[in-house]
């Protein structure tokens, strides 16, 4: 028990302290001093590099599987939320865009959001 917590007489906190060994840890930075332990975990798992060209597709390849599913339960408040989504990737894709030409895979998803859009508009009449 700690000795800011008792309450009683002095001697009973002497005594209570005499039984107890306190351990002190030393302050200041001692934390580049103590090894870093690995879990087995982290051993195991290595690092993947991939460049930036892959990693911004591989985002707009999420967002568009997101929308093809949003496409195929008919719900459209997913769908222009993933659209909005897709947008702001594919502007922060604009520089690798540039380079390498527009994706072949977002022309087709646009081409086939268009046609949804047309099937749900001629539903509804």
């Amino acid at each position: 028990m700690s000795r800011f917590f008792t309450t009683g007489s002095d001697s009973e906190s002497e005594s209570s302290l005499s039984g107890e060994e306190l351990v002190t840890k030393p302050v200041g930075g001692n934390y580049g001093k103590q090894p870093l332990l690995l879990s087995e975990d982290e051993e195991d798992t290595k690092r993947v590099v991939r460049s930036a060209k892959d990693k911004r597709f591989e985002e707009l390849t999420n967002l568009i599987r997101t929308i093809r599913n949003a496409m195929k339960i008919r719900d459209v408040t997913k769908c222009l939320e993933e659209f909005e989504l897709l947008g702001k990737a594919y502007g922060k894709a604009k520089s690798i865009v540039d380079k390498e030409g527009v994706p072949r895979f977002y022309i087709r998803i646009l081409a086939d959001l268009e046609d949804y859009l047309n099937e749900l508009w001629e539903d509804k009449e």
